[in-house]
């Protein structure tokens, strides 16, 4: 169910797929990825629900995590990501042509008032930092519209923040359910299949506990390249 990259004494980087919350909810009670990596954890000092867990993923979105195993680990890479010190890396596939190839989106996050599972750009008093650099990839005409391949990397790590970003700009990720464009995505299905957002966590890069650089890559899942396959056919 996870495949995992690379692994150590101290911490796991793992791919989780599509589809896997990366750990319990009050809200549903499914196998999750850190019941999966439970066993590899040393529990002593960590949160019982999340140990372990330092940044998340969707539970639609795939793509690379770092999993601690130790409180020691944790500890160190809770401060990596706090002093913004690993570099994150995702494809994205959202709707439309983007005025700039590149781009950076500096908008602060808060939690929707109105909806409390969703997010939203916001300007008041406690909104949270967000910044997104995107970089367009490839533009692929189809019969209803355009879409682009991006590669997004992430300075911060807000709940949603890269399909809250994308949808502020009025190009939201095709397929997303909450923040996306529910006919677009409705006529997307019929043709390309796809069951969910494109969005992929391909690449983290950061030094880890013992001083070493290291970088991990993963290539797109195979719904995701099916679907990069068939724009290219068309």
């Amino acid at each position: 169910m996870v495949n995992i990259l690379f692994e150590n004494k101290d911490y796991m980087v793992v791919e989780k797929p599509s589809g896997i919350s990366v750990h319990p909810s009050d809200t549903s009670h499914e196998p999750t990825l850190i019941d999966a990596l439970k066993s590899k954890i040393d529990l002593n000092g960590l949160n019982p629900i999340r140990p372990g867990i330092v940044h998340r993923l969707d539970k639609n979105t795939s793509g690379i995590l770092i999993v601690a195993k130790n409180k020691a680990s944790y500890d160190y890479f809770v401060k990596l990501f706090k002093a913004r010190k690993v570099e994150k890396h995702y494809y994205v596939l959202v709707r439309g042509v983007l005025k700039h190839k590149k781009a950076v989106i500096d908008s602060p996050i808060s939690r929707d008032l109105n909806h409390r599972t969703r997010m939203n750009v916001s300007a008041s008093i406690g909104a949270k930092n967000a910044v997104s650099v995107y970089e367009v990839l490839h533009e692929y005409k189809i019969s209803f519209g355009t879409v682009t391949l991006l590669d997004v990397d992430i300075k911060t790590g807000r709940t949603h923040q890269i399909r809250v970003h994308m949808k502020a700009i009025d190009h939201p990720v095709v397929m997303d359910e909450t923040y996306g464009d529910k006919r677009f995505n409705e006529s997307f299905f019929e043709i390309f299949g796809l069951k969910r957002q494109f969005l992929h966590a391909y690449m983290l890069k950061f030094k880890d506990p013992d001083g070493n650089s290291k970088i991990f890559r993963t290539d797109l899942p195979e719904d995701l390249n099916d679907i990069v396959v068939k724009l290219k056919a068309l």
